[in-house]
């Protein structure tokens, strides 16, 4: 099991399981054809209404109106919802402002943006804050009770974080995982268009962990649960930094996500880390998906262009991959660095994942499941997870990779993780659900 760590390996199959959103009812036009079919009721003679048995229900069958709260037509319904959300987060201006934090003392700092989140009444401004739609529409919001929920998942979340740093290596994994899934029911009712209480949520985790090869299934066939729930609460993704902002959408990923199931080895996630590029390159002797990612603006005669610069100058992404995820738009290759240049207004059509790291600074990572889209902290759901498993399932294995009794590769690169983990964990949850891009100042 040691060495399957490290191992890079990944498996994408066609296959799903109820999906919430399909696109085979357009239920918006439906909407616009059940009001229409209503009036024209309303203006019927008594007469006529008898015709139908004065119901108004036989006369919107007649009339080939269909019932929009039939089961068959919920996942129609949350396409909708997920195209309407998804519309209004490009089109407001962002309301979500970068934080600089004193390097010397931001650890400190962090945590209490993030106990500061734990009230009621704070809870609620976030719930309308971050649902453009859903949370603003008339008699939206989240109840008093329901946001009392939330605080105490947040602050469990807090102290099962605070227990794992402060605790042994032994048992670091299983407590920073809780940690993250107590966290996740937060992100998903404050950012995912569908889910609007936790007595709605599945109980599962929905990823399915395979102890040959320490490998994680996710997506596709695979019951729905706390992780399908946190993906799908990131309809778009926000690329934002003291310099640039940047709302992209995401809609295709979501489909594509319930399409295909994925089975993926640790090995292949950490190399998605930008914290440990370093790392990975020198245990595994493979590059590393991460490359560092700048941003500048350049204006032509017509338009105001975002340049993306992914690489350092020596070690670049394969081409095909950044035309796939920049389709559309001009790649070139500059100063050993791969260019692509994209009109503002049309930079929510990028398809790239980027991750942002605790400076701000922006990283390109090489997709492997393209078209899906994983955002940060749903990479780190699945490794935390596939650790604290490691741990539960084989606690004379894990206890030989802590004490650096077996392969010390496997060993440093462990280590390493759960330390970066440590590190990224309070910007992972304060950029999902406050009102706060937090980064350290240098």
């Amino acid at each position: 099991m040691l060495d399957e760590i490290l191992v890079d390996e990944f498996i994408t199959t066609k296959a799903e399981n109820h999906p919430p959103f399909a696109t085979t009812i357009d239920y918006e036009a439906e909407s616009r054809k059940r009001d229409e079919a209503t009036k024209r009721w309303a203006e019927l003679t008594a007469a006529d209404r008898g015709k139908f048995n004065n119901r108004l229900e036989k006369y919107h069958s007649d009339e080939g109106v269909i019932d929009l709260k039939a089961p068959s037509v919920s996942s129609s319904k949350n396409y909708y919802l997920l195209q309407r959300e998804i519309a209004a987060r490009i089109s407001a201006e962002s309301l979500f402002e970068p934080l600089p934090i004193d390097e010397l003392h931001f650890e400190s700092a962090l945590m209490e943006l993030i106990e500061n989140i734990e009230n009621v009444a704070h809870i609620k401004e976030l719930y309308k804050l971050r649902k453009r739609t859903v949370g603003n529409s008339k008699n939206a919001g989240i109840s008093s009770e329901d946001a009392g929920r939330l605080k105490n998942c947040m602050r469990q979340g807090r102290e099962l974080y605070l227990s794992g740093k402060l605790g042994s290596l032994m048992v670091k994994p299983l407590n920073f995982f809780y940690s993250l899934t107590a966290y996740a029911y937060a992100i998903v009712i404050l950012n995912n268009p569908i889910r609007y209480s936790l007595d709605g949520l599945p109980g599962s985790h929905g990823i399915n962990y395979l102890p040959d090869g320490a490998k994680t299934q996710f997506g596709g066939d695979m019951p729905h649960g706390t992780f399908s729930d946190l993906f799908a609460a990131f309809p778009t993704v926000l690329l934002r930094n003291h310099q640039f902002e940047i709302t992209q959408d995401c809609k295709e990923s979501l489909i594509e996500f319930y399409r295909t199931r994925t089975t993926v080895s640790p090995g292949t996630l950490l190399s998605m880390i930008p914290e440990l590029r370093e790392y990975y390159k020198l245990i595994t002797g493979r590059n590393s998906r991460a490359h560092p990612l700048e941003l500048s603006i350049t204006n032509d005669t017509r338009t105001v262009k975002w340049e993306f610069q992914i690489g350092d100058g020596e070690l670049r992404p394969p081409v095909d991959g950044v035309e796939k995820e920049f389709e559309g738009f001009n790649v070139y290759e500059r100063h050993g660095k791969i260019i692509v240049a994209v009109p503002g207004s049309d930079a929510h059509r990028i398809r790239a994942c980027i991750y942002s790291d605790a400076r701000g600074r922006f990283w390109y990572i090489e997709n492997p499941f393209f078209p899906i889209v994983l955002p940060e902290v749903c990479v780190h759901f699945l490794l935390s997870n596939s650790f604290s498993n490691i741990m539960r399932y084989s606690p004379d294995r894990w206890g030989n990779i802590l004490l650096n009794e077996a392969d010390s590769n496997v060993s440093l690169i462990a280590r390493k993780y759960l330390s970066a983990f440590e590190n990224k964990f309070p910007f992972l949850v304060l950029r999902s659900i406050s009102r706060f891009q937090p980064y350290v100042a240098t």
